[in-house]
């Protein structure tokens, strides 16, 4: 059964989702020593909102990248870096001495995406100049399709994490979930990070980072899984994928299904083969009582859809019009579940955050995913909250929607 254990509080909000010790602002010498020296991180959870709370994601990185110290390391995996709020940061980090490394999505011949990832482009040429006069620890790879699978022209590197060796006097922090670090992604798109100071999460995270920067596949199956208190966490590609070996089949079965079990689901996509046994599971648990809510995002397919109205699950708009954002569209861009159910006697909690979109394609099984559970009624308690504006949205018509249509971005924004 999956492992219920509580996760240490946090311990000072400086927003929604962040946890730092308030002090002046960062300036230089001693002044920067001093905000180091009282920085701290543990816990937290923040999720981008075009309409109400647009760039919180962006900006806790901000904060993040400021305490991060000269000789310490960060370490991105990404498949958007476009960010006119991290971009400052990462600069001026490199410039005081922090090593910056990056896996970014490339495309088929390795090279930067239009669209994609022009602070990527402007982080690699720094580095670069750095090197020409000596300096050493710091890099870029643009992957070719996926990092650590099979290269084909549907695959590409989708995994969302950051991570900081040390940020002010806390080590080993990992951010890791659905985030696209760009302005276009702050504009119109919902989307959820979780920050966890876990040694055992960040050397695990690690693993598959530094797996990914050969840019080549590992072994036959990619797949790989680890666990610690509170958490476990799972990377794909996985090929091949199957429902037996499906980490979020796998999940549903070992969550009850009866009438005390309640999930709420928000997928940007959510197709194929795969994407059918996932909800033909989720259909089978609502016909023995269970509850489900789904956000349904612009890339659910008809079949998901059908197979879930006709189980009763309530569906909930994940993209629709409005004039409160620069494209005229809002969207789910998450790949987030929450259940609560009895087990034991004992009431269990849980959240699940990431870059895997329940499909085959490119943004699901056969691409660099990471996507991590946590299991407290803080993870889940923080998670429905973050999710709640979206679910709130009326009216829900679950029309056709493409929110980049004729945006001037790739329509890869997955």
């Amino acid at each position: 059964m999956i492992r219920v254990t509580t996760v240490v509080a946090v311990l000072v909000a400086l927003f929604a989702g962040t946890t730092a010790a308030p002090g002046p602002a960062l300036g230089e010498g001693s002044d920067r020593r001093e905000q180091h020296r009282v920085f701290t991180v543990t816990q937290a959870m923040s999720m981008n909102d075009p309409v109400h709370h647009r760039g919180a994601p962006a900006r806790q990185l901000r904060t993040f990248i400021k305490h991060a110290p000269r000789g310490s390391v960060i370490s991105i995996m990404t498949f958007y870096m476009a960010s006119s709020i991290t971009w400052p940061a990462l600069k001026a980090a490199y410039q005081r001495g922090v090593d910056i490394r990056a896996v970014l999505a490339g495309g088929d011949d390795g090279t930067p995406q239009p669209g994609v990832s022009s602070e990527g482009v402007k982080l690699a040429q720094m580095i670069n100049a750095g090197r020409a006069h000596g300096r050493r620890g710091s890099w870029v790879v643009w992957t070719d399709n996926t990092a650590r699978g099979r290269d084909t022209y549907n695959t590409t590197m989708h995994a969302k994490f950051w991570q900081f060796s040390r940020l002010g006097q806390t080590r080993k922090v990992t951010m890791i979930g659905a985030y696209n670090n760009s302005d276009a992604a702050d504009a119109r798109a919902y989307s959820a990070m979780v920050t966890l100071a876990d040694a055992d999460l960040y050397d695990s995270v690690q693993e598959i980072f530094q797996e990914a920067k050969r840019d080549r596949r590992a072994g036959g199956n990619p797949f790989r899984k680890a666990a610690g208190e509170g958490w476990d966490v799972y990377f794909m590609p996985s090929t091949p994928i199957s429902p037996d070996n499906d980490p979020v089949m796998k999940r549903l079965k070992e969550i009850p299904a009866d009438e005390n079990t309640r999930m709420v689901v928000s997928m940007y996509s959510w197709q194929g083969r795969r994407g059918e046994w996932l909800a033909r599971r989720m259909a089978a648990m609502l016909r023995h009582g269970a509850h489900l809510t789904v956000v349904a995002g612009p890339d659910v397919s008809g079949k998901v859809i059908r197979i879930l109205r006709e189980a009763h699950a309530k569906l909930e708009d994940g993209c629709w019009r409005t004039g409160r954002t620069p494209s005229g569209f809002a969207y789910t861009h998450d790949k987030e579940m929450t259940a609560t159910w009895i087990e034991d006697g004992e009431t269990r909690y849980a959240a699940w955050i990431g870059s895997d979109d329940w499909g085959n394609g490119p943004g699901g099984s056969q691409s660099d995913q990471a996507t991590i559970g946590l299991y407290s009624a803080w993870a889940y308690n923080r998670l429905t909250k973050l999710l709640a504006p979206q679910i709130a949205h009326e009216p829900d018509n679950l029309a056709r929607c493409n929110p980049l249509h004729r945006s001037g971005l790739p329509v890869m924004m997955r």
